[in-house]
């Protein structure tokens, strides 16, 4: 065996819109990299769908491009952590096969469902004081309801519902077959106190324990990769697999939150805020969720807004064909190209605001059928100005999440962390820090999620002996953003505009006749 030195831990992030593998030294030095983009489908309005086939030959995709870029001897290779995308969860047969497309954490199927939990849940704050999570129709359990009401056949015919985490590493030759509370959160399935599956939630979906995996712990052991596995993804055969955590989790790790008062924004398909809880008790409000940590026994306290990454991209395949040419000119992501535009349109926008909520507006409305769009466009804006207001509307939207937490942790933030491939922009940074207005700090490694799920495969494999010390060798900070005091004034005043225009729709029901009206004439 080679000594810690030379070993090297693998994290795979299969995400909503693509899977990141990457290869990191004990230093949390990124060695190889692949990456390989996968559709969602939306068979119908507001539904979300994924083929797990496809996320699997992303996640072997991926891999052998880490693989060849790392260029390594087999022996080097010690670990893999996997991290997975939560509230995401398939429905399989007896022998642990797909019997369709995997429902993705954005769906919005269940939308409607709501009051029959709350009518199991009838005192305030009961559902979220057992679970961790408000009432949404976005989590899986409500999506479990819907089945069984809705599609009856299928519910009949599935014996195990999981999410992507464990179906994966059993087809990566895992024999364990058990999940983890840091995966579980936006499931809305746990009892929260134990960190377990809640009974009554699960009387509430009509399934009992006997259909779902049981609960272990982040970075437990699973197996070792199998032959088959290792000829399609490229890495060695026997390596060790690890349950990771969910991806915020991961992220979480990765980005060095494990103490009170850390805490991290992850930008990317979506974006969630997750701060580290030592206990429960910190919690004084219930505008957030909170779960289960990548630190085994420990909790998280999260907030999220579900298409912030998702905007960005549905401008670039819509709208983009301008920054495709440029970007493709220049050698550079589109990204970049529309980072550079928004750069050429003043602070504010000329005064068109964009709101982000294209999937839905999550923390701390949890407003399943609110959407986006530009508002306040005139004749005189140009094209430099709508990229501007969407970067500026995707931090307007943070800043409630991070409100948020203020208001609702006991001590507050005063660590603060942007993760994320929505990071790599430093001007796109500084416009999150100047919108959310307080100091941040930036990790040298951008893609915490896959470094987090590497640590989690190092510390459960035994390379380390503790979360802790292999967070403080492989997590690195790289610099540091102070929000321009001279733009507080525009940023407060336009601040209050964005929130004010979501408040006028949301309270007159413009947002769910809206919906009404997309579903009857789709």
């Amino acid at each position: 065996m080679p000594s810690r030195a030379h070993r090297v831990f693998v994290g795979i992030d299969a995400g909503t819109t693509g899977c990141t593998v990457m290869i990191f030294d004990e230093m949390g030095r990124s060695l190889g990299q692949g990456y390989k983009e996968y559709p969602c489908v939306s068979p119908r309005s507001g539904w979300i769908e994924q083929d797990m086939e496809e996320v699997w030959k992303g996640i072997c995709e991926a891999s052998r491009k880490a693989v060849a870029q790392a260029d390594l001897p087999a022996e080097a290779y010690h670990s893999v952590g996997l991290s997975s995308q939560r509230g995401t969860f398939a429905m399989l047969d007896e022998n642990k096969e797909p019997l369709g497309n995997s429902l993705v954490w954005n769906c919005g199927r269940a939308v409607g469902l709501e009051e029959e939990i709350r009518a199991e849940f009838p005192e305030l704050g009961e559902h979220q004081t057992h679970t961790g999570m408000q009432v949404s129709p976005l989590w899986s359990a409500a999506k479990i309801m819907w089945l069984r009401k809705k599609n009856p056949d299928l519910f009949a015919k599935t014996r195990w519902f999981v999410n992507g985490q464990e179906y994966f590493l059993r087809r990566m030759g895992a024999e364990e077959w058990v999940t983890d509370p840091a995966s579980l959160t936006l499931n809305g399935m746990m009892d929260i106190a134990k960190l377990d599956w809640s009974d009554r939630i699960l009387t509430l979906c009509g399934i009992d324990r006997d259909r779902l995996p049981p609960v272990g712990i982040p970075s437990g052991r699973a197996g070792r990769l199998s032959r088959t596995a290792a000829e399609e993804t490229g890495l060695p055969e026997g390596v060790i697999l690890c349950r990771g955590a969910g991806d915020q989790q991961c992220a979480a790790i990765g980005a060095g939150v494990i103490k009170q008062g850390m805490a991290e924004f992850t930008v990317g398909t979506s974006g969630i805020m997750v701060a580290h809880l030592d206990s429960l008790d910190r919690i004084k409000g219930d505008k957030l969720w909170w779960g289960g940590h990548g630190v085994p026994g420990a909790w998280d306290i999260e907030g999220g807004a579900f298409s912030l990454g998702a905007c960005l991209r549905w401008w670039r395949d819509i709208l983009g064909a301008d920054e495709l040419m440029e970007s493709a000119r220049k050698g550079c992501s589109v990204y970049s190209t529309m980072v550079d535009a928004a750069q050429n349109s003043k602070p504010g926008a000329n005064g068109v605001l964009f709101h982000s909520f294209m999937a839905s507006q999550v923390t701390p409305h949890y407003d399943a059928v609110a959407r986006g769009g530009f508002l306040g466009l005139g004749l005189y804006h140009e094209r430099r100005d709508l990229i501007r207001a969407m970067l500026e509307g995707c931090a307007n939207e943070m800043r409630m999440v991070f409100d948020a937490f203020q208001s609702d942790v006991d001590g507050g933030i005063t660590d603060f962390r942007l993760t994320g491939g929505g990071t790599k922009s430093d001007g796109f940074v500084q416009i999150m820090t100047d919108i959310i207005g307080q100091p941040v700090k930036v990790t040298r490694e951008r893609e915490c999620t896959v470094l987090g799920a590497a640590i989690l495969g190092a510390c459960g494999s035994g390379a380390f002996d503790s979360i802790e010390e292999a967070v403080g060798s492989m997590v690195r900070l790289e610099g540091a953003f102070e929000p321009n005091s001279n733009l507080m004034p525009l940023y407060e005043e336009q601040h209050q505009i964005y929130q004010g225009f979501y408040k006028a729709a949301a309270d007159t029901g413009q947002y769910a006749a809206l919906n009404d009206f997309a579903q009857k004439f789709q």
